[in-house]
């Protein structure tokens, strides 16, 4: 089995990638082992992703957090940096306590009262923190319209009050100059 992953991953291979891996096939000694996929994957990862990137990384996951990102770039960054440290988030419970930590307070609580649902994993988790922050801001959305309306019917009744009772009239249209006959 372990050979056959090994396989795979050489078949998917192109270009350059293809061109090290027969190389680096060639530099092992004759009466080794098969490849492992450890053996593999260590290779392959220093040849193309140097030790000090992979940890720098792992450094920059580990610092994640929400910030002035939305919830939904934030889960993108969070994919994006998770495999790098694979053994902070080896578990689901790992995954789920390492993406609530990085939210924002107001998201904290509600969704780590969520979490503890049996049945909840990363991406529930996620599209949870996501309708959360979908009604905070329709919730702000609303509360600005409704502010704007009050300030707007304050400034008209302030508008009217200053004009006292006086109200212009307005006639439909203005009469037409009669002309002058010769």
């Amino acid at each position: 089995m372990e050979k056959e992953v090994v396989v795979l991953a050489v078949f998917q291979l192109r270009d350059i990638a293809i061109l090290w891996y027969e190389g680096w096939e060639r530099s092992r000694v004759c009466d080794v082992p098969p490849v492992s996929w450890e053996n593999f994957l260590d290779a392959f990862l220093d040849q193309y992703l140097p030790r000090e990137i992979r940890q720098a990384r792992v450094d920059q996951f580990l610092d994640l957090k929400k910030g002035n990102m939305s919830v939904r770039e934030y889960s993108l960054r969070f994919y994006s940096l998770a495999r790098y440290a694979p053994s902070v988030v080896s578990t689901m419970q790992d995954r789920i306590h390492r993406f609530i930590a990085g939210l924002a307070l107001e998201l904290t609580e509600a969704c780590a009262t969520a979490a503890l649902q049996d049945s909840m994993d990363i991406s529930r988790i996620q599209e949870f923190a996501q309708n959360i922050e979908r009604v905070r801001h329709w919730q702000q959305g609303t509360k600005r319209t409704e502010s704007g309306q009050h300030k707007r019917m304050r400034f008209v009744r302030s508008q009217e009050q200053s004009q006292g009772s006086y109200r212009p009239q307005y006639f439909g249209r203005p009469p037409r100059p009669q002309r002058h006959q010769l």
